[in-house]
């Protein structure tokens, strides 16, 4: 499909339509295309459901097949959802951790796993994962070190943009066959974080910041890497998911990151318990302010989106401007052509734990 086209098609959308777009649906949310309990007390709705434009930790060709085309069938404007999961060191098919394929200083045989991983999830449907983890990681107190492919500043650069060429291909053609985006994560300093403690404050210099904890998002960014996560972490007592600075001018501005920034699990409410946010509304708004695309499972981009537009409190082009990033991945996949793209039940069988792998 056509830019132009793209654009088009965003301009037949309601603005509910398009926060839906933005909503990352947990797979537990529904059984069946059902609201289910913990979607209930989270307020979601069928119609909620209905416009979601991800959906998480899905996986399976033939359950994913009937995803999409329920989901297709119910959507006002017939748009794909994205299929999104981590697939970290490998699908099936499992690789050392991250932090042991560091400790063989072979970029390449990493390549090799990622790209295996990737003909493995998306035979079984998926079209994103959640990798690589590019956060420097000098604290082995920190719990998420096994993520990280080491503290080598230099090493980790190599191994981010192997990843990413392993999973997206080095012609970075997400159509062909095998092919699934890579997220770039967790953006930025995650591994940073004070005594090793998840979610705790980011409390480093400028200098140190650019020097050892951004080359590896860069090295991502220009292998071409499709999304971006924010981390849980503050960073200058400002959570990523509100961090506007972060995001938009150091991401995007100065890094040239044109695709999805998706939050981490639940960050946008996360924002009210750091303190920044007094409520989920004034939440959901410092998010999209800040440049998140994608709201990962809190479901405060679908519940307030539409009234922040409509009291002047948001602008639609800001709505827009996210929305047409998601749209534009879609397309990157080809899914509006092939909404099922390489989910096969019979292709699943036969790479899912091969011999090659």
């Amino acid at each position: 499909m056509e830019q132009q086209e793209l654009i088009k098609l965003l301009s037949k959308m309601s603005i509910e339509e398009k926060a839906g777009e933005l909503f990352q649906l947990p797979s537990y949310y529904f059984e069946g295309g059902k609201v289910t309990g913990p979607a209930l007390e989270a307020g979601i709705t069928d119609e909620d459901i209905r416009l979601a434009g991800s959906c998480l930790s899905v996986t399976g060709a033939k359950r994913l097949r009937e995803l999409q085309r329920v989901h297709m069938a119910n959507h006002p404007h017939h748009i794909p959802m994205l299929f999104m999961a981590d697939v970290v060191h490998g699908f099936r098919t499992i690789f050392p951790v991250p932090l042991a394929q560091g400790c063989a200083f072979d970029p390449e045989l990493a390549e090799r796993c990622a790209a295996a991983a990737a003909r493995e999830a998306a035979a079984s449907g998926v079209h994103v994962t959640f990798a690589p983890m590019a956060d420097l990681a000098r604290d082995a107190r920190w719990g998420r070190v096994v993520e990280s492919t080491g503290e080598d500043v230099f090493l980790n650069v190599l191994y981010a943009a192997a990843m990413v060429r392993g999973f997206q291909g080095k012609n970075h053609d997400l159509t062909q066959k095998g092919r699934i985006a890579a997220c770039v994560k967790h953006f930025a300093g995650y591994g940073a974080v004070e005594a090793g403690r998840d979610y705790n404050t980011v409390d480093i210099s400028e200098r140190t910041l650019r020097e050892a904890h951004i080359p590896a998002y860069r090295s991502a960014i220009d292998a071409g890497c499709e999304l971006a996560m924010t981390s849980f972490s503050c960073v200058d007592g400002i959570p990523p998911a509100a961090n506007r600075k972060l995001i938009r001018e150091l991401l995007r501005r100065e890094l040239g990151f044109s695709g999805v920034v998706i939050s981490d699990w639940m960050a946008l409410r996360e924002l009210i318990i750091h303190g920044v946010a007094e409520d989920e509304g004034q939440a959901a708004q410092l998010a999209i302010d800040a440049g998140v695309d994608i709201d990962m499972g809190s479901a405060l981009y679908i519940k307030h989106l539409k009234e922040l537009v409509e009291s002047g409190a948001l602008s639609e082009a800001l709505l827009d401007e996210a929305v047409l990033r998601v749209l534009t991945l879609k397309n990157k996949l080809g899914l509006f052509e092939n909404p099922f793209k390489d989910a096969d039940e019979k292709a699943e069988s036969d790479l899912l734990l091969c011999q090659e792998h």
